[in-house]
């Protein structure tokens, strides 16, 4: 067997990964999330997001929720690093999701972008942590990029490919520069080599129902009636 020469792409920086929000389709993922948090966060509210990267989305959220009490973690330091240098009035840390406790419940818990990062076999256990996160009437939202169902390696392979053009062509169409075009093929390279790990929400319909005892799935991206795209989930327990 060949050995496969070119490893996973590296994450684009702090800088081109927010500036992916405009030129991608996960931007308007983003906004349907800050639309939901405007109008049904409980005042005073407070908010965990988990894997938050840049720190954009809790910097969003200040701009028109200040009563919220906001906070992030993320295990990536340069993320981190950038996070607490552009937002210094909002707490961040490094922590590992996978191995990180909470010191209290949650009004909001949020994980948007961040659940195909984790390995198949991490995905369900860290969803299994979050019902003990929320308050009584707490709710968490969990927001990705889905392919088409799969029943073997080889279909999922296909799923990947066929999500990973439609957002490259999507991000090409928004006349996106170079460096966000070039990330979104490292996308596709990356979930069609196993690198990061898109699954179907059909694979994670049955998880979400377990776990929490309301849940409403939208998908924002695309329009067609497709299985694969951008979708967010609202659960309670």
């Amino acid at each position: 067997m060949e050995e496969v020469r070119n490893p996973m792409k590296n994450l684009p920086t702090p800088k081109i990964y927010e500036q992916e929000y405009t030129y991608m389709p996960w931007g308007i993922l983003i906004s349907a999330v800050l639309d939901i948090i405007k109008a049904r966060a409980p005042l005073g509210g407070g908010v965990i997001d988990l894997m938050c990267g840049t720190g954009y989305l809790l910097g969003e959220i200040k701009k028109s929720r200040s009563d919220l009490i906001l906070e992030g973690i993320d295990k990536d330091n340069g993320f981190i690093h950038y996070a607490q240098k552009k937002h210094p009035t909002i707490p961040f840390r490094i922590a590992n999701v996978l191995s990180w406790s909470p010191a209290g419940k949650y009004d909001l818990v949020l994980c948007t972008g961040a659940l195909h990062h984790l390995p198949y076999a991490d995905q369900i256990p860290f969803l299994e942590k979050i019902p003990a996160c929320l308050t009584r009437d707490g709710f968490a939202i969990l927001a990705d990029t889905y392919i088409d169902d799969y029943s073997s390696g080889q279909e999922r392979k296909q799923a990947a490919a066929k999500l990973g053009c439609e957002y490259l062509l999507a991000t090409i169409e928004n006349d996106a520069p170079k460096k966000i075009t070039q990330a979104a093929v490292d996308i596709l390279c990356n979930d069609v080599m196993g690198f990061e790990f898109k699954t179907s929400i059909e694979k994670m319909r049955p998880a979400f129902k377990r776990l929490f005892s309301k849940v409403e799935i939208k998908k924002t991206w695309p329009k067609s009636a497709t299985a694969y795209g951008d979708y967010y989930c609202i659960c309670r327990n």
